[in-house]
């Protein structure tokens, strides 16, 4: 079918255009330790400038028979680290938050103990929105938890520009308005819970 210059436009005048300006982040669920001292989610969620809607990755095989070599799907996807960038109030709230939350994962507090999982691991949603701030497509990451909080960089030089912090957010999956799990290896068990799992499992 030849191209049509006319479908084009009115496909676009009918549904536009998705802006990479407008979107929200809301940070749903964060362990409440890193809350203690000061901050909430709401302002992670406000200062929050820039995110993404991540893709994911197939895992594959390459197939060698006779004749022609295919790619064939196996095993579940693979997911890429967010990277989020946060201006700084004053306190640096934002920052502390950050630092207080990944410290929880492994605590120097606490000889460097490790966390466990469960303990340390929220959820996020980022969400683009159309002109009128109304949400278009959500995507919902699930076990999140900052990897890596970066350095701010200060600077004498450096005049009427805002203080931006910077973190590496890891998750385990991720699910859209399209696509959901069906929750089969994807739960992660709370300690309790498992204790009970594991003594019906093994009756005295």
């Amino acid at each position: 079918m030849p191209y049509n210059v006319d479908k084009f436009t009115a496909q676009i005048a009918s549904r536009g255009l998705a802006s990479p300006n407008k979107f929200q982040v809301e940070f749903t669920s964060v362990p409440s330790r890193a809350l203690v001292g000061g901050g909430s989610t709401e302002d992670l969620n406000l200062m929050c400038e820039s995110a993404a809607l991540a893709g994911r990755n197939v895992q594959s095989l390459l197939d060698r028979q006779y004749g022609l070599n295919r790619e064939i799907a196996y095993n579940g996807p693979t997911y890429q680290p967010l990277n989020l960038s946060f201006l700084c109030s004053k306190d640096l709230i934002e920052k502390r938050i950050l630092d207080r939350w990944n410290n929880i994962c492994v605590d120097i507090s606490k000889g460097y103990d490790v966390a466990y999982y469960q303990d340390y691991i929220g959820e996020m949603k980022v969400s683009a929105l159309d002109t009128h701030g109304k949400k278009t497509f959500t995507l919902t990451y699930k076990e999140v938890w900052p990897k890596t909080v970066t350095a701010i960089e200060l600077n004498h030089s450096t005049q009427n520009t805002p203080v931006r912090v910077s973190a590496e957010i890891s998750y385990a999956y991720w699910e859209s308005d399209d696509i959901s799990t069906n929750r089969i290896g994807t739960s992660v068990t709370p300690k309790n819970q498992s204790r009970v799992a594991l003594d019906a499992r093994n009756p005295r």
